[in-house]
């Protein structure tokens, strides 16, 4: 007889599950996250990932307290590609160096999630998350958001759902989140 799994998904969220962040990786549940003026988004509440290929796909991320007048009574998610990973520990002496050309400097703050090329317009148009209730249709049509982030014309509009094909988008490449902001190290 063939065991049947009971979780419908691939995804599930890193809190209260069995899994954990890898050594030397910060677990971000609960980081602030802005965009890169500094304005509050919202907090990071969790972290779907897949248990089998045992990667980050998205931060849930929960709007209320948020300084974008945006709806605070939700969460959404954010595909991990997109978000870069700022640590306060990674900080060097640049109190009287010039920070580029960054309207923010997230030193000021210290550990925060940051949401580049993210307006208030793409966070408005997120579907609500709800746990359990993540399928192919919502996760295209989040990343069809973030598309137009770039301005690109044309979004992915594909029917067919492979997770290893879908995942390999940029957007979730999670590598870029832990290696973004290499200039403030």
């Amino acid at each position: 007889m063939a065991l049947v799994e009971n979780h419908p998904y691939h995804l599930e969220e890193l809190d209260g599950s069995d899994f954990e962040i890898i050594d030397h990786e910060p677990n971000i549940i609960g980081w602030d996250v802005k965009n890169e003026e500094g304005i509050l988004i919202g907090e990071v509440k969790n972290l779907l990932f897949d248990k089998h290929s045992r990667h980050v796909r998205y931060i849930v991320l929960d709007l209320e307290g948020n300084k974008l007048q945006l709806d605070e009574d939700r969460e959404v998610l954010i595909p991990i590609g997109i978000a870069e990973l700022y640590r306060k520990d990674k900080e060097k002496n640049k109190k009287n160096q010039p920070h580029d050309n960054r309207v923010y400097y997230p030193g000021e703050d210290g550990d925060v999630v940051i949401l580049s090329d993210v307006t208030a317009e793409h966070i408005n148009a997120l579907p609500l998350y709800e746990k359990d209730h993540l399928s192919p249709h919502i996760e295209h049509a989040i990343r069809n958001i973030f598309a137009r982030r770039n301005r690109v014309e044309s979004p992915y509009v594909s029917n067919d759902y492979n997770k290893d094909e879908f995942y390999r988008h940029e957007d979730f490449n999670e590598t870029k989140f832990y290696n973004r902001r290499k200039d403030d190290e």
